[in-house]
């Protein structure tokens, strides 16, 4: 399975292409580290945005695309710029789009944690959160953690409820 993790940061989608195949992880070679749109109010910068992304994922042969979520709200919140690349890149045909959280990226490194530093993967270290994200998902593509961090939430939230209720 070959995932492409990306990282919105400004007017660019920063990449790193991360393949598990025979239980191993390899990092195939990939033409383009980053891909910039130039003027995200511009229709035809977009749809150019979105013809680089897809002709990436036809070449390499991509299953999935994992971008790190932005929150939407409070002092962590990300652009009106990203969040229209991010929604370019959920449009793309023939592959499927997931968002994952920072919290469910922790979940997943505190279950699975990484093999390898990244030191030695040979990226660039502006890559670190795209190639991040895409380990993620390939560690526990069923969302393990993440069901399970849920459901520690819930159990909390409800002995919070039952201790309430007795005083």
């Amino acid at each position: 399975m070959r995932i492409l993790g990306i990282e919105l940061a400004g007017n660019d989608a920063v990449l790193a292409l991360v393949e598990y195949s025979n239980g191993m992880f390899y990092l195939p070679e990939c033409r383009a580290r980053r891909v910039e749109c130039r003027d995200p109010d511009s229709a035809g910068d977009l749809r150019y945005f979105q013809k680089s992304i897809r002709k990436l994922v036809e070449d390499y042969k991509i299953d999935q695309i994992v971008i790190r979520e932005r929150m939407k709200k409070g002092k962590f919140a990300g652009g009106a710029n990203g969040f229209k690349l991010e929604a370019v890149i959920q449009l793309i045909d023939n592959c499927e789009v997931l968002l994952m959280t920072s919290t469910t990226q922790k979940a997943i490194f505190k279950k699975y944690p990484m093999t390898i530093p990244f030191t030695e993967t040979g990226l660039k270290k502006f890559q670190q959160g795209a190639f991040d994200i895409a380990y993620a998902q390939l560690s526990d593509p069923e969302g393990k953690a993440e069901q399970a961090r849920q459901n520690e939430i819930q159990r909390r939230k409800e002995n919070r409820e039952a201790e309430a209720d007795t005083d």
